[in-house]
């Protein structure tokens, strides 16, 4: 909250435009998000969208909150927008309309607190002198860095790791980091998500047993990925 503070300040001094991806704005679990266009609402467009916090991934449908004074913006928006695509389809406009008008806010509760404490199963079972990681503070990633490995770069970390343990994640080389530093981004929601949400969930952290019943899958390969960096 501080830094976007900040960061805002020094937009609203130089009168720049920002954009802000708020698609994972739902899913933190340490308090309530904090958007900047609370600092700087005449000068941020946010953009969101379904697939995220909705569970409904290949359901993509999202938005542009655009402030009055940048209309003139959207109206470029809206030129460059109708030469790459042409309308979301019908179903998806259906539910778009269900979600964004609904109350889930018990459902968002629910899948909150089962992504956190899947994301905390995980970094638990992971972190060690061979894994470096931060605890999950939203959304359903962790960015494993693996120690004491002889790879190239991150990508080849990467392909040697599904080869040999069958678990399949991303190189952080894609999301900016350098090819050489030997970090993977790794999603944790290989589970069955309405078996899931049917599992006794008090808003307090799900046991292991909980976790072992709802998602094996995400077990079985932390597991494996485990005893593959102990091996380095």
């Amino acid at each position: 909250c501080k830094n976007i503070k900040e960061i805002s300040e020094v937009a609203k001094k130089y009168k720049l435009i920002i954009l802000s991806d708020e698609i994972y704005s739902n899913l933190t679990f340490e308090g309530k998000y904090k958007s900047i266009s609370n600092f700087y609402p005449e000068g941020t467009i946010v953009s969101s969208g379904l697939s995220k916090w909705c569970g409904a991934g290949g359901w993509r449908v999202g938005f542009f909150a655009v402030p009055n004074r940048l209309s003139s913006f959207l109206d470029s928006i809206k030129t460059l927008a109708s030469e790459s695509y042409s309308t979301v389809n019908s179903p998806v406009q259906y539910a778009a309309v269900e979600a964004y008008n609904g109350d889930h806010q018990e459902y968002k509760a629910k899948t909150t607190n089962i992504l956190r404490s899947v994301g905390n199963y995980v970094y638990n079972h992971l972190k060690s002198n061979k894994v470096l990681i931060n605890p999950p503070q939203g959304a359903f990633y962790l960015m494993p860095e693996f120690l004491n490995t002889n790879f190239k770069n991150s990508e080849e970390l990467c392909e040697a790791i599904l080869n040999e343990t069958g678990v399949a994640m991303l190189p952080a080389s894609e999301f900016g980091f350098s090819p050489k530093k030997m970090m993977t981004r790794l999603s944790y929601i290989d589970f069955n998500g309405s078996e899931f949400l049917k599992a006794p969930i008090n808003g307090k952290m799900l046991e292991n047993k909980i976790i072992e019943k709802y998602a094996p899958n995400i077990v079985e390969g932390v597991e494996k990925l485990s005893i593959w960096a102990k091996k380095q």
